[in-house]
């Protein structure tokens, strides 16, 4: 097949508020090819994404869109976009929803996933766009049939990302352009998503993906184009640019991980006798429990999303929980972090405390710290980085009191030790998916916390970051009082300084094991 020029970029600049991006950037996506965008995190792969749709002002050169649609369609239409960006949006635009139902005492509406899809949901209108008649072939193709009807809030995120693809599979695309689609996916999802989308590439929908983790690359992806530092870095085919030395080449000197053991003086060796996780008897720590758990059961209607858990956690005890999608892993923090009331109907013990003898979630956030994807999400997007880094001494979403000098100078540390000091005076909502992260690993850190909750910390980080996280998560659950409760699909993730593995399937503990080489 002939290959004719789908879209061309010629030498654009992007400007987002005061600063530009891409300059002087070219690049030419042509019939039958699909493409992979790499890059470190911060490197534009976002922006340069959403110039092929007019998601951004392209301020220098022009974009061209070789094909034609229908008069009354703008060529930008026919391009589908699927991101954690937008996952933040709906989250965001939902919470406001739920005060205006509050306010005017329509709390049983809700906004289900098949509003979304079909761009109900957020409208005084129903779209006039009648997607209807192919709703039912998309869903069956991502199998999404079984939760068209459900609340949005109850879905997890590896469901909310196949509903975003199945609203932008509705408009038949020219192009689809997915950023992280695979974030929050467990492997079996993973390996499924993987199979639809090379099914959508040999169906002749062209593709670019952009990802962090070369893995996830599918096989029929026909071209790569590198970024670095804003700029292409190299284009061309898969197997001249995928090699260890481009790659390598690709992320050498970025975010290197410092080796001075004084970068970490900070950090290491705070074991505090006063810690609530440790109580002093006879002159001697005693180890405390932290998290007991007897015949938790959690339901929503007629589903058990955990079923009668057993579960303690100690002082110096670092966990890792696994599980596919739906196995009941973020209810399980939900519990600890007050976030489910079900935590009351249920005999749950905290630093001692029974839940529902007298604590206030205050109470409990306050020797906490959390970090997931939904809370990115969640977290509104005009805070300056530090802001939100400082936020976390007072565990709100926003910063809504005044830090101590103490308190700036501890901030500044951890946003130091992530190499994240470039990014702390940037608006949150303009960061990358990976840069947002890290704001929020130091945000967690800032009140050395007794337990660190980990969600999916990995995702959106390119694998120099993931690499520095990781030998980070080891130093504070080694030598600090910080506990470690770290889930995550990808056993090659593993910390060194995990003791426990909880292995959870369909709400029910189905292995715990004190090796965790084992797993």
């Amino acid at each position: 097949m002939k290959k004719e020029p789908v879209i061309t970029l010629d030498a654009i600049t992007v400007r987002l508020r005061d600063k530009v991006y891409l300059q002087n950037t070219s690049w030419q996506i042509n019939s039958t090819e699909s493409w992979a965008v790499i890059g470190p995190n911060g490197a534009g792969k976002t922006t340069l994404a959403k110039s092929l749709f007019g998601g951004v002002p392209v301020v220098g050169g022009s974009i061209t869109h070789h094909y034609g649609t229908e008069d009354s369609v703008p060529v930008y239409a026919s391009i589908g976009y699927v991101s954690p960006e937008q996952q933040r949006g709906i989250m965001e635009r939902e919470k406001l929803q739920l005060d205006s139902r509050d306010f005017s005492g329509n709390i049983d509406e809700v906004t289900t996933v098949e509003d979304i899809i079909l761009g109900r949901a957020y409208r005084y209108e129903p779209d006039s766009t009648d997607y209807g008649h192919r709703l039912g072939d998309v869903a069956n193709r991502l199998r999404i049939e079984s939760i068209l009807g459900r609340n949005i809030l109850s879905i997890s995120s590896g469901e909310m990302t196949k509903t975003l693809i199945a609203r932008a599979l509705l408009k038949k695309p020219h192009l689809l352009i997915l950023d992280e689609p695979y974030d929050g996916l467990d492997h079996q999802s993973r390996r499924s998503l993987k199979a639809m989308l090379e099914s959508l590439i040999d169906d002749h929908i062209q593709v670019v993906l952009i990802t962090h983790r070369f893995e996830e690359i599918m096989s029929n992806i026909s071209h790569v184009l590198l970024l670095k530092n804003g700029s292409v870095y190299r284009s061309g085919k898969r197997d001249e640019i995928l090699t260890k030395e481009m790659l390598d080449s690709l992320y050498r000197s970025e975010n290197s991980f410092p080796a001075e053991a004084d970068r970490f003086s900070f950090i290491s060796d705070t074991r505090n006798q006063n810690s609530p996780g440790r109580s002093v008897k006879d002159g001697k720590a005693v180890e405390k429990v932290l998290i007991k758990m007897i015949d938790t059961t959690v339901r929503f209607k007629d589903v058990t999303v955990l079923d009668k858990v057993n579960w303690t956690v100690r002082h110096g005890d670092n966990w890792m929980i696994l599980g596919p999608n739906g196995a009941g892993k973020t209810t399980l923090l939900k519990l600890v972090l007050g976030e489910n009331q079900q935590a009351y109907a249920n005999e749950i013990y905290l630093f001692g405390r029974k839940k529902g003898s007298g604590e206030s979630v205050w109470d409990i956030k306050k020797n906490i710290g959390f970090i997931s994807s939904e809370l990115q999400v969640r977290y509104p997007g005009h805070l300056s980085a530090f802001d939100v880094v400082c936020s976390g001494f007072f565990d709100s979403i926003g910063l809504y009191r005044l830090c101590s000098g103490e308190q700036k100078d501890m901030a500044r540390a951890w946003i130091d030790t992530l190499g994240i000091a470039s990014l702390a005076d940037q608006k949150f909502g303009q960061l990358s998916h990976g840069q947002c992260q890290l704001v929020l690993i130091a945000r967690a850190m800032v009140k050395s916390p007794v337990l660190l909750m980990l969600d999916e910390p990995c995702d959106g980080l390119d694998i120099a970051n993931r690499d520095r996280l990781m030998k980070l998560l080891d130093i504070i659950g080694k030598n600090t009082d910080t506990n470690l409760i770290y889930v995550t699909h990808h056993k090659a993730e593993m910390i060194p300084c995990i003791t426990h593995v909880l292995s959870l399937d369909r709400g029910k503990i189905v292995r715990i094991t004190t090796d965790p080489k084992s797993i």
